[in-house]
């Protein structure tokens, strides 16, 4: 039971930051995550720029799709890039 998060190289590292703090908040505050080994990494994805494995729990996995897709389009001084 584990949680991977790939984007692409390409992102940028303040945003790449953000999504470490958004899993790492999520492991302490949600339920659904706490206890799971979940793993930011870097890959040479192509054809797109986020992905995420989740091999238990395909409702989970799209919703940290999102959150992590949120996190990928703010900008650092917006709020939404504040909170993580």
């Amino acid at each position: 039971m584990s949680i991977t998060i790939t984007v692409a190289e390409t992102v940028p590292d303040d945003a790449f930051e953000r999504i470490i703090s958004l899993s790492n908040s999520l492991q302490q505050t949600d339920l659904n995550f706490r206890g799971v080994p979940l793993e930011v990494r870097r890959g040479p994805l192509t054809a797109v720029s986020l992905h995420v494995s989740d091999s238990d729990d395909e409702m989970r996995e799209r919703l940290l799709l999102l959150l992590v897709a949120d996190v990928l389009k703010t900008e650092p001084e917006s709020q939404m890039g504040g909170l993580y």
